[in-house]
């Protein structure tokens, strides 16, 4: 087992590190008229580390090759929005940044840590670090697949600074009529937040033939507060015939001919950005599924997972964003249809923020076959 973040065991040459900034320009070195206030405060630094002051504050920061990176938490001192990816990646607004890892801590190179930061030498060695104030542009993108009464609309959100998606975001949702979000118990209104790449996926579930109105606020971080409303139709199910029916009673229209084989769920189903989405329930949480057969294990985000209170049942590595990251093995207990699926077995990524996936080990494991109808919008799990 490994920690999230690659340690850098040995860093005992500081000086033979040269990491470049992605989607910025290379930062450079820091000259400006010395500094000579008197509020600055002298500490003594451990060999390669650089004495960094932030509105008064001092910060962190060492020498990597002829440049200074300072801790991330000095991206807070400028209000810059970011989420850790881990092992040395930050997401910032419009891209991401490669920092490095030294005993545990993320730096980054001081010249990504505002929009236009600038670096005043103090003397006796080190920087001031301030930024000019610059004009933001904060926007809301909503996005919304079609659905029909029974099913589930896939809701996308992303919140922007101009063209470029800002990460980290807390954004508030709500919903009208008889709709519900996902994943929640069923409430018309929750907090979510935006992943590294400024974007948050969820579900509106309706049995009812109706259109709702979807609201996101955001509280940007300007202090500014920016509304979106979507208009979400609910279209009519198709009807339903009467012959070879489900017998679990949850399809709304006829099984297709699955000859000896027997259904043993039936759930519509929403076909959006070329992926099946379906509704899914354990305990009295409800959430929105993809459905992806290309991925052998069903993976669950932590927010859902702790939620649902899901057991830790031994820590193994996936591959993540720049490296290894370290995720748990666990299981679920799932109702699709009117069929309750015990201890489906899924993997608990951190890093996962996306919508919950039900891989191929499902279906291998349980000797269950597939079906899905595009003419009907259903999915059938089925049994020989």
């Amino acid at each position: 087992m490994i920690s999230r973040r690659a340690r850098l065991a040995s860093l005992a040459s500081l000086a033979s590190f040269t990491l470049a900034a992605t989607a910025f320009s290379e930062a450079p070195s820091a000259h400006a008229a010395v500094r000579t206030a008197s509020s600055v405060p002298h500490v003594k630094l451990a060999p390669g580390h650089v004495r960094v002051i932030i509105q008064g504050r001092l910060y962190d920061a060492i020498c990597v090759g002829e440049d200074t990176y300072v801790e991330e938490s000095a991206f807070k001192a400028f209000h810059t929005p970011y989420v850790d990816l881990g092992n040395g990646m930050v997401a910032l607004t419009g891209g991401n940044v490669e920092g490095v890892v030294y005993r545990g801590k993320t730096y980054v190179p001081w010249s990504v840590l505002a929009p236009s930061v600038r670096a005043i030498p103090l003397k006796g060695g080190g920087f001031e670090f301030v930024s000019r104030p610059v004009k933001h542009d904060y926007s809301l993108l909503i996005q919304a697949s079609q659905a029909t009464a029974g099913s589930v609309a896939l809701i996308t959100v992303t919140t922007l600074d101009g063209d470029n998606p800002v990460p980290g975001q807390t954004i508030s949702v709500s919903t009208t009529g008889f709709s519900q979000l996902e994943p929640s118990t069923g409430a018309s209104s929750i907090q979510a937040a935006t992943d590294g790449t400024g974007t948050w996926q969820g579900g509106i579930a309706d049995n009812t033939a109706e259109t709702v109105y979807v609201t996101v606020s955001w509280k940007t971080p300007s202090g500014t507060t920016v509304r979106q409303t979507l208009s979400v139709p609910f279209q009519p199910a198709k009807a339903s015939a009467p012959q070879n029916a489900a017998s679990n009673g949850t399809a709304q229209n006829a099984a297709p001919n699955i000859g000896a084989e027997t259904v043993v769920a039936a759930t519509p189903v929403t076909f959006s950005q070329n992926a099946v989405f379906f509704q899914a329930s354990s305990g009295n949480h409800i959430a929105t599924f993809q459905l992806d057969t290309g991925a052998f294990e069903t993976l669950i985000g932590q927010q859902l997972a702790s939620q649902l209170n899901l057991p830790n049942l031994g820590t193994i590595e996936v591959g993540g964003i720049g490296g290894t990251d370290e995720a748990y093995l666990s299981k679920i207990t799932l109702q699709i249809g009117n069929h309750v699926f015990p201890d489906v077995p899924c993997i608990v990524d951190p890093s996962w923020t996306g919508i919950p996936l039900l891989g191929y080990e499902f279906f291998q494991q349980n000797g269950y076959d597939l079906l899905v109808s595009q003419s009907q919008g259903m999915m059938y799990i089925l049994k020989g």
